[in-house]
């Protein structure tokens, strides 16, 4: 599926009690600490659960915690209160797949592995043993249609050429030869252009045609009722 870019990449830790705790009986206000520290103290408990801290209230917490082991007889350190805490890491917000698109993939995904398991069982299985595919007049009826729809191509341009080059001097009147050539080299360039794209998805259905899975064949009685 399409990835987009993460909004907020910024790493979040949602605190344990055993943070909160320590958060509400010992930092104090005058300690500069951070909003989100100091709404650790104010929030009843069930906002506390909620509350998400960043990596500067955490540095922040560190540093207060090498000053609060200077000063107490209690040695804290801070893996202690983040043992157990939650870390909501920025992921990227996932855009799910077209159902058209997914549809169609899942098509092909499982016309190929039918055609894979015909190839593999067309040696042991005398239903399938002559697939439509090998006969030679399959593939020259492939090869004809193929050199139908690039002979239709071929045709459209020099039709555009032409138009381009005596028709527009047929309409309009006598025009330099230079001039004639460009304007039918322009209609021959955007008439290409056209019959690329069509070529390409006639050719493209066509391979596709030939994935297709065929009836299952239906076996012979081997004896007369």
């Amino acid at each position: 599926m399409p990835i987009e870019s993460i909004e907020d990449p910024a790493i979040k830790i949602k605190p344990n009690e055993k943070l909160i705790e320590f958060v509400c009986k010992n930092v104090k206000k005058t300690n500069n600490a951070p909003p989100a520290i100091m709404a650790l103290k104010k929030f009843s408990k069930d906002k506390q659960k909620e509350m998400l801290l960043k990596l500067d209230d955490i540095k922040w917490l560190n540093k207060y915690l090498e000053e609060y082991r200077a000063t107490s007889t209690q040695n804290i350190y801070l893996h202690e209160l983040l043992k157990e805490d939650d870390i909501n890491l920025p992921t990227p917000k996932i855009t799910p797949r077209n159902p058209e698109l997914e549809a169609r993939t899942q098509k092909l995904k499982a016309q190929q592995d039918a055609l894979r398991y015909r190839a593999m069982t067309k040696n042991v299985d005398t239903n399938v043993m002559r697939l439509p595919e090998d006969s030679i007049s399959y593939q020259m009826k492939q090869i004809n249609r193929q050199l139908i729809a690039v002979a239709q191509f071929v045709f459209s341009v020099l039709a555009g050429f032409a138009f381009g080059f005596v028709g527009v001097e047929l309409i309009v009147g006598h025009l330099d030869f230079g001039f004639r050539l460009l304007l039918g080299i322009i209609c021959a360039l955007i008439i290409a252009l056209a019959e690329i794209y069509f070529l390409a998805i006639k050719l493209n259905e066509d391979v596709y045609d030939t994935i297709t899975t065929p009836s299952a064949p239906t076996s012979k009685k081997l004896h007369q009722e």
